[in-house]
Parts: structure tokens; C-alpha cells; sequence
């Protein structure tokens, strides 16, 4: 679970500060569910100081080897289906995020690996699921 602490707002998009109840991780998350989803539920009823189960995922690509801009991540699942899209269920540290199945095409797939994130998305809020994986 994750509570709200800040929501920075643009014009369609928004950043979104979630603290991790479980592990105390504050993670900055991108939004932009009101942007793509028109005609779907966004998550744009989300609250400062609202707590809300979310599935965050990690937007980038694996690395080969380790790099200045890669952390390692621990696979834990695999298939993980989040509306029609398939993820790999990770884990950095004890924080449970997803990666995009497609990411790891051409490469051998491991339990540990190396990922190069540039972002962190919201991908699901409670049982709204943003319209990109529907």
C-alpha cells in the first residue's frame, strides 16, 4: 500500500510522490492516465494523504553488464499480467515494481539482472488499470 504525500500537477500529466507503507521508499511516479485514457478511469480521483494499493512500473532497458545508470533487480516473477500487458515482477531492495516483458527480448533472462530506468510509471491504482495496458 501507498500513501499519497504529493501530487505535482501539468497541464494533462502529473507527478505523484508515493511513500511505500511496507518499506518506507518514497517514490516519485509519473501519471499521465487522464492524458491516454480518455474514455477509460484514469487515476486522477487519487488524493494527497490517500492510501491506495499501486503497481508501478519501471521504464527503461537492461543492461548487459553492470553500469553507472543500472540497478540490479531481482526477478520474481514472470507473466505478470496487468490488464493485456505482461510484465516481470522485480524487486529492488524489498520494493516490488514491474518491467515490461518486451524489455528483456534478446536477452538471456536471469534472476538477477541489470535494468536502466529513466522513469517510474503508474500503471495500476487500486482496480483501475491504466488504458496503456488495456
Amino acid at each position: 500500500m501507498y500513501r499519497v504525500v504529493k501530487i505535482y500537477k501539468a497541464a494533462r500529466t502529473r507527478f505523484i510522490d508515493l511513500l511505500n507503507l511496507d518499506t518506507g521508499t518514497l517514490d516519485r511516479v509519473f501519471d499521465d492516465s487522464a492524458e491516454v485514457g480518455i474514455g477509460y478511469d484514469d487515476f486522477e480521483a487519487m488524493r494527497e494523504g490517500g492510501v491506495y494499493n499501486c503497481k508501478i512500473e519501471l521504464f527503461g532497458n537492461f543492461d548487459r553488464i553492470k553500469t553507472e545508470k543500472s540497478i540490479e533487480v531481482t526477478i520474481i516473477g514472470s507473466g505478470i499480467i496487468i490488464g493485456k500487458t505482461e510484465y516481470f515482477k522485480v524487486l529492488i531492495d524489498s520494493d516490488v515494481y514491474y518491467i515490461l516483458k518486451a524489455d528483456g527480448e534478446g536477452f538471456e533472462v536471469k534472476q538477477k539482472m541489470y535494468y536502466h530506468f529513466t522513469r517510474k510509471d503508474l500503471v495500476q491504482v487500486d482496480s483501475v488499470i491504466h488504458a496503456d495496458c488495456l
